[in-house]
């Protein structure tokens, strides 16, 4: 599910677009409108994705940084340098950092000036990138925007013989966790982080200890260290792993590729899932069951 996993890393906090136009929208409706724009990225239609952005920025004066960040990616494609030079202008030096560190931006005027977030332990920042490196090969997914940001060496990523990439993540990850507490995006950077959760995520085989770190996760959540939708991903899973019903809908009973339908697995309050997942940053339920279709 490589798609899926890149928009798991959205970022979670709000951009300046300049002033609002007229027009009056509900949160609802650019939520809506948001993520349509996201998946005409992912379909490459970037002259639809680029109206739909400028549409945003009409009716809000604030962006989630997640669109912004895709909206400025589609006005790259299509070669609009000025716009995103007005764009970048227009940001606080938080937001700015965020955005400049992403692949597509390093050459841009505005971020040329701009240092990257600092982290407190590079040492274990790369370490815990070699882990999600790993995690993710595992998985067929090669994160080539990772491994060249980071400059990582594959073969320093080959687990030990006899040991599944999961356990020795899992395993490391206690350790680290034992000496320096859960990590933080000031201590290790928002990539290692996100490395963090998705091998929290992928520890089925030790369901307590899993369990265990979605208070964690939570906590990381409300600090801004992790985004939302890492909460709901983990928070499903263990609610599946113990046979319970989710609440967020990221989990299938049923992928059939061939017929192309899925079927979600039980899910509590159905009639609500779409205003919980607005909520927490995620795209409408409908929106994520074509895009695991596509993903297969």
């Amino acid at each position: 599910m490589k798609i899926l996993t890149l928009l798991i890393a959205s970022l979670g906090f709000l951009a300046s677009c300049g002033p609002a136009g007229p027009s009056q929208r509900t949160e609802e409706e650019i939520w809506k409108l948001g993520w349509r724009m996201i998946e005409s990225s992912i379909e490459e239609n970037f002259v639809l994705a680029d109206k739909q952005f400028d549409s945003l920025r009409n009716i809000s004066p604030q962006l989630d940084l997640q669109y912004l960040v895709v909206g400025l990616k589609v006005k790259n494609k299509l070669g609009k340098s000025g716009e995103i030079a007005t764009l970048l202008n227009a940001q606080e030096e938080a937001a700015l950092q965020e955005i400049c560190a992403k692949q597509f931006s390093p050459e841009l005027p505005s971020c040329a000036s701009t240092p990257a977030p600092a982290v407190e332990n590079q040492e274990l920042q790369a370490e815990l990138i070699r882990m999600y490196v790993a995690d993710q090969a595992a998985r067929g997914n090669i994160v080539q925007d990772i491994i060249e940001k980071y400059q990582i060496d594959p073969a320093s990523v080959t687990p030990g013989v006899g040991v599944t990439v999961d356990e020795q993540n899992r395993n490391r990850l206690k350790e680290i966790f034992q000496q320096h507490g859960f990590p933080t995006k000031q201590l290790v950077g928002r990539d290692a982080m996100q490395g963090v959760f998705l091998m929290i995520q992928h520890s089925d085989e030790d369901k307590e200890w899993q369990q265990a770190q979605l208070s964690n996760v939570e906590s990381a959540v409300k600090n801004g260290d992790m985004d939302g939708q890492s909460f709901a991903y983990l928070y499903d899973r263990i609610k599946m792993n113990n046979g319970e019903n989710q609440l967020y809908g990221t989990q299938f009973s049923k992928v059939d590729p061939v017929n192309k339908t899925v079927e979600l697995a039980k899910t509590d309050d159905v009639e609500n899932l779409d205003k919980r997942r607005r909520e927490i940053g995620m795209m409408p339920i409908e929106m994520y069951k074509r895009l695991v279709l596509q993903d297969l």
